[in-house]
């Protein structure tokens, strides 16, 4: 809650697409989750969740106290929805064809949220409230790929489940 508050907010700041009133209406009758939106949200969910278990699994396989287990996967949740946020500016353009500085409001927003899980992870008081270790640079470089892999895996599905079909 705490990562996507301010980034939630900040997404309704995002300007909108030009070719979007190309678009033909929708039916009536047509649901706003279709089946393109019903499969990427499994695809979403299911990476999201299989990366974080196997990720769990091997860390405990590896030996790893609990406390350092369970910061590990906060962390990794809380940067994947910090990464996420920028694939979901737009559902009709990946994210490396978006200038991702272009809203400043969320790149305050995804600071602020960073911020607020390094605290968390960091702060002494936060540390016993939400029973984390402090995590080493290893850790945040392995966190951080993992997020950008996961990240990778949405846009491609996103391309060819929605991008693609409006560009055809």
């Amino acid at each position: 809650m705490i990562d996507d508050g301010f980034p939630n907010l900040a997404m309704t700041l995002e300007p909108g697409e030009k070719e979007v009133m190309k678009d033909k209406p929708r039916k009536k009758s047509e649901k706003i989750f279709n089946k393109e939106m019903k499969k990427i949200i499994l695809i979403i969910s299911v990476t999201t969740n299989l990366l974080l278990f196997a990720l769990f699994y091997f860390l405990l396989k590896s030996g790893y106290e609990i406390y350092h287990i369970r910061t590990f996967i906060f962390a990794a949740l809380g940067l994947d929805s910090l990464f996420y946020v920028f694939s979901c500016r737009s559902l009709r353009h990946t994210i490396f064809s978006k200038n991702p500085l272009s809203n400043k409001f969320l790149i305050i927003a995804v600071s602020i949220g960073l911020i607020l899980q390094l605290a968390a992870i960091y702060e002494p008081h936060l540390q016993k409230v939400f029973e984390t270790v402090a995590l080493n640079l290893t850790d945040w470089m392995f966190l951080i790929a993992l997020g950008i892999f996961n990240l990778v895996v949405i846009e491609i599905a996103k391309y060819y489940l929605i991008v693609r079909k409006i560009k055809i």
